[in-house]
């Protein structure tokens, strides 16, 4: 969550630190190298698996056989990345350069941040151990540190010498001391744990790629879907244009980001219910976690649709941004109830490692998204690219949430009258309270007060449908086990 709040407020001081056309560079090249992190592999889905599995057997030496096998395997990807990005960046790197219509440093801010992508590859089995062992908080305070560190940097060379190059350095010192704390913490916890190449064996191997390949077809969906639609407005529109796109789905997608952390902590939790055959428990995570965030992400999708106009403007500090960015923004944000729902879903399908028909259907809505970007971008610009993303999205999201509800024998009314009825119902408040508000102005106190009127109500509304039930059978229960005698003491039942 710090993260993405850091993000928000950063967005517009780069913007105009580092101008409207080297910000849209800045994106495209981040577009361009989310593609790398695709020498992932799926390695650390399947890490995060087998860690919740093995860990609680004690099996140290199984254990750290696993954690050596990815560990090299990550090693091999980074120089995977070097040799590739090597080759291309210097082919990107001069038409990003005429985008600015200078020389600039476009060259060694790629190189630097592919250097960045390559060493930390390696050193990302640490974050995920922690994740598989549910150390959570101490993953967070670690990143929470490094990312004070890096918004500190990323003031100080913005004010004094503001460039591409000097933001790629604060990144790439941030990140690799962050990866540096994780990996003193996991020989912390896990204090048997060992990392040699001699452990890694032929078995360790297939049991990875047999969960990996999986989890990879799945990443390479997820770039494409998330990431494509900013290099295609760069290449057939303007850097600017791409710019502007990214905004608005990154508006979006720090909304959607900020409930799937939540959801991923869901994977390990799965694992382990579905390792000792708790299936029970599994469909109460897919229940309850659905009507939670929903309950979070209900009322932000519609504030904003309400508010997102006037917000753009003041977060941008630019009328004109509102014009720019709320149409694509408000088409894209079509996917966010329904992929945080869809999020949930999913975390069911990775704890059990069931990815095979998921993947393959992520890959096939993303051959969609991009063929039909290339088809809009051309009449309709950035809003022909939000649609050819919303669409496909969308229909993926209700099949993994049926496919997911199949697979645990739960009924497509029990799921919707279980996960969505509440939430839906309550959010109606603040519906009906925005539409009679807005449109507000571009002010950070009209747009305060317009949402917060809207949702004082709802978190009313929820814990009168969510908490005064279980007070009431709270209190039900302690009346049922004291009863009163005629002289009001309270007697003790036999």
């Amino acid at each position: 969550m710090a993260a993405l709040v850091v993000s928000f407020f950063l967005a517009p001081y780069l913007v105009q630190s580092l101008g409207g056309a080297r910000y849209g560079v800045w994106c495209v090249v981040e577009s361009v190298l989310a593609y790398f992190t695709l020498f992932d592999l799926g390695i650390a889905a399947c890490l995060v698996r087998f860690v919740a599995k093995l860990h609680p057997t004690g099996d140290r030496n199984e254990l750290s056989k696993l954690v050596s096998a990815c560990f090299g395997l990550f090693v091999l990807a980074g120089a995977g990345v070097m040799l590739l990005g090597g080759a291309l960046v210097p082919f990107v790197a001069p038409g990003l350069e005429r985008e600015l219509n200078e020389a600039g440093d476009v060259l060694p801010f790629m190189l630097l941040m592919l250097a960045n992508l390559a060493f930390t590859l390696p050193l990302s089995v640490f974050p995920t151990i922690l994740d598989g062992l549910q150390r959570f908080g101490t993953k967070s305070a670690g990143r929470l540190v490094c990312l004070a560190l890096r918004v500190a940097g990323i003031v100080w060379v913005m004010e004094t010498r503001p460039g591409l190059l000097s933001l790629a350095l604060v990144f790439t010192a941030a990140n690799l001391l962050e990866h540096a704390l994780m990996a003193l913490a996991c020989f912390r916890f896990l204090p048997g744990l060992r990392l040699s190449h001699k452990l890694i064996d032929r078995p360790t191997l297939k049991e990875v790629r047999g969960y990996s390949i999986d989890a990879f077809l799945a990443m390479i969906a997820g770039r494409i879907t998330g990431q494509t639609g900013t290099i295609v407005v760069g290449g057939f529109v303007t850097a600017a244009a791409a710019g502007h796109y990214a905004i608005a789905m990154r508006l979006v997608d720090m909304a959607k980001n900020l409930l799937r952390a939540a959801t991923t902590t869901l994977t390990p939790a799965v694992s382990e219910r579905e390792a000792v055959g708790d299936f029970d428990g599994v469909r109460r995570v897919l229940l309850e976690g659905t009507r939670w965030v929903l309950y979070l992400v209900l009322p932000i999708h519609l504030g904003l649709l309400f508010f997102g106009a006037p917000f753009l403007a003041r977060w941008m500090g630019n009328s004109q941004y509102a014009e720019w960015c709320y149409p694509a923004m408000a088409i894209l944000s079509a996917t966010l109830t329904i992929g945080v729902a869809q999020s949930v879903a999913s975390r069911i399908l990775y704890g059990m490692g069931k990815l095979k028909l998921f993947a393959r259907l992520a890959l096939v809505e993303a051959v969609v998204n991009l063929a039909l970007s290339l088809a809009l971008v051309g009449p309709l610009g950035p809003v022909g690219v939000a649609i050819a993303v919303a669409v496909p999205n969308v229909l993926f999201c209700l099949f993994v949430i049926a496919y997911a509800c199949r697979m645990l024998e739960v009924g497509v009314w029990h799921y919707l009258r279980v996960g969505w009825l509440k939430p839906v119902c309550v959010t109606a408040i603040p519906a009906m309270v925005w539409s009679f508000v807005a449109p507000v102005e571009a002010e950070w106190f009209a747009i305060a007060f317009g949402v917060g009127i809207g949702l004082v109500p709802f978190v009313l509304g929820v814990a009168a449908i969510e908490l005064a039930p279980r007070i009431m059978l709270i209190r039900t229960g302690i009346t049922r086990a004291t009863p009163v005698t005629q002289s009001g003491r309270i007697t003790a039942e036999a």
